[in-house]
């Protein structure tokens, strides 16, 4: 029988799509100690801010967290469904936080008790964050050859440094504590994949890059096949709002402080403003290009 549109899939069919792909994946097979982990990469943004964002974690727990993930969802569609209201699909950060599409019946102290049943999930789990997150404003006047060489669009042109900052991070970060480390990446499914997958191959093939060695490859897929894509969502999401807040100055959000008072949850998210910006623009520049 198809799917509906709104069933929670058995988290099963996802662990072993996942172990599938990974073996696929893996160059090594089941041979060498390595440590493993998986990265999962998703954006949020709007015109004044543009945020991408990667939570990575090993294999074996995220296949834990899926299968929570997808309980917390299944507990929720039970009680919808006994109501008499649309069942949720998934977590979709921008829906749910504005209360939108699937959620639009959905009361705000609905929406926080779901959250925070979510953000729980976090609490039994290690999980890290990597997010950069850029002041568009800035990066126009300071790079303003971005808006003639941007191809096919100034947001295609975005998602490529700002993809490699993020992996050389993820390369400096792991690589130093664990050489031996294997790491796979994920990304949403979006229009510019390809700028993506590009930005990934050249971080693999730069011979500057000490730790380069730890990426094995990279693979895009939609939510509906990959559970972690949608805490990945939320996070991307809550550092997106993180860094708004540093151009429009207000109190940080409940669920990003709750996320980040957890001891399970690391990482760092940062912003950059006029002078990282400014910065980055006399190294790129000092290797001959500006992209």
């Amino acid at each position: 029988m198809p799917e509906s549109r709104n069933s929670v899939r058995n988290p099963t069919y996802d662990q072993a799509l996942m172990r599938e792909l990974f073996e696929v994946w893996n160059p090594l097979g089941a041979k060498g100690t390595f440590v493993l982990l998986r990265g999962y990469v998703d954006e949020s943004y709007n015109a004044q801010v543009f945020t991408l964002s990667c939570l990575v974690a090993k294999g074996k727990t995220w296949d834990e967290f899926s299968r929570r993930w997808q309980l917390v969802l299944a507990a929720w569609n039970k009680r919808l469904k006994a109501q008499g209201r649309p069942q949720l699909s998934r977590y979709h950060a921008v829906y749910c936080s504005n209360l939108k599409r699937e959620f639009a019946n959905w009361t705000t102290e609905e929406q926080q008790a779901f959250v925070i049943e979510l953000i729980q999930i976090f609490q039994k789990h290690r999980l890290d964050t990597i997010a950069y997150s850029i002041d568009l404003d800035e990066f126009k006047r300071i790079i303003p050859e971005s808006l003639t060489e941007a191809q096919p669009n100034f947001n295609g042109y975005i998602y490529g440094p700002t993809t490699k900052l993020m992996l050389y991070e993820i390369a400096n970060r792991y690589g130093t504590q664990h050489p031996d480390t294997k790491v796979s990446i994920v990304y949403d499914r979006c229009p510019y994949s390809g700028v993506i997958a590009d930005a990934f191959h050249q971080v693999s093939d730069d011979q500057h890059c000490e730790h380069r060695k730890i990426f094995t490859t990279i693979a895009e897929t939609g939510w509906e096949h990959c559970v972690p894509l949608q805490p990945t969502d939320l996070v991307a999401y809550e550092n997106f709002k993180d860094a708004v807040r540093k151009k429009n100055p207000r109190d940080r959000r409940r669920a990003l402080k709750a996320l980040v008072d957890l001891d399970s949850f690391g990482g760092r998210a940062r912003f950059m403003g006029t002078d990282a910006i400014a910065e980055w623009r006399q190294v790129l520049l000092a290797g001959g290009k500006v992209a």
